[in-house]
């Protein structure tokens, strides 16, 4: 076991797709391991006779101090259990001189990862899924009336605050670790000025659902669905699968495929997003775990 140094944090990605068959993909592993939320003395990989067999990483949070175990993998794992362990008990030995505020790890739903954080007192609280959409189909049409407007810098202020609201209360663990209510709008705000694309529905003259997606994200016609949100008083009209509706019609117009979308759901049930997203045709493609220790 050791630190990582740069050449392997750079191989890491392609590392980390192949020995979990695709569940750690490769763009938005790319995109962590280059942002801020990445602390190199933090990586640490297995090495068995000079080659790079297993990794893990404690990375940052937005909220201050408040910090995730990621990317616990190793190369054939069911074989190399005792080096997975020896992993995670040096991540956990980082965290502890760090004394984070707040800890908790994320892993896929597969075998020895989820025994092995098990073993160390972690309990899950959360499934995440990636799900995906194949557009080259024939797509619903929209079942409600509501107008549609692309949002643009000019109104992204507006709108953020709307996106805060509309994620309520199912994302308000998420909201508390992206630093609160105004880091999400400002970060929404950002998004808009680097590509994001997003529209919002609205019914008179009140705002009622949005939609986002980043056009060609993973590759040419491969979109990133940024979400379908309902405000919570408009909840159970509709208006979610209207706005599903707008997202693939508009991601086909643009050009794309497929479209992905990230999300989590509850350990007993499906989360209402997760539920749309899948009967709006979407299909699971992986599935994850979020764990604290108790």
């Amino acid at each position: 076991m050791r630190n990582a140094e740069p050449d392997d944090v750079g191989a890491l990605p392609k590392n980390l797709q192949d020995w979990t068959s695709g569940f750690i993909e490769l763009l938005g592993t790319k995109n962590v391991l280059s942002s801020s939320a990445f602390d190199r003395a933090g990586c640490f990989v297995a090495e068995d006779k000079g080659s790079i067999v297993g990794c893990v990483a404690v990375t940052n949070l937005p909220r201050k101090n408040w910090v995730v175990i990621r990317y616990l993998a190793a190369k054939r794992a069911l074989s190399r259990v005792y080096a997975v362990e020896k992993l995670l008990s040096r991540a956990l030995q980082y965290v502890e001189t760090r004394k984070p505020e707040f800890l908790r790890a994320t892993t896929p739903s597969m075998q020895p990862y989820v025994d092995v954080y098990r073993s160390f007192a972690f309990k899950p609280i959360r499934r995440d899924f990636r799900i995906a959409w194949d557009l080259t189909g024939t797509l619903g049409s929209p079942n409600k009336p509501v107008e549609i407007r692309e949002v643009t810098e000019k109104t992204a202020a507006e709108i953020a605050g709307v996106l805060v609201e509309s994620i309520r209360p199912y994302w308000d663990w998420r909201t508390e670790e992206q630093g609160g209510e105004e880091a999400v709008a400002r970060k929404f705000q950002e998004g808009i000025k680097k590509g994001e694309r997003w529209l919002s529905g609205s019914v008179g003259k009140e705002v009622v659902g949005l939609t986002g997606l980043i056009p060609d994200y993973y590759k040419a016609g491969e979109a990133r669905l940024r979400g379908a949100f309902v405000v919570p008083e408009h909840r159970g009209r509709g208006y979610g699968r209207t706005m599903m509706s707008q997202a693939s019609g508009w991601a086909k117009k643009l050009g794309q495929h497929k479209m992905t979308v990230y999300t989590f759901s509850y350990l007993e049930c499906l989360a209402p997003g997760a539920l749309l997203y899948l009967k709006s045709g979407g299909k699971i493609e992986s599935e994850y775990l979020q764990l604290q220790r108790a």
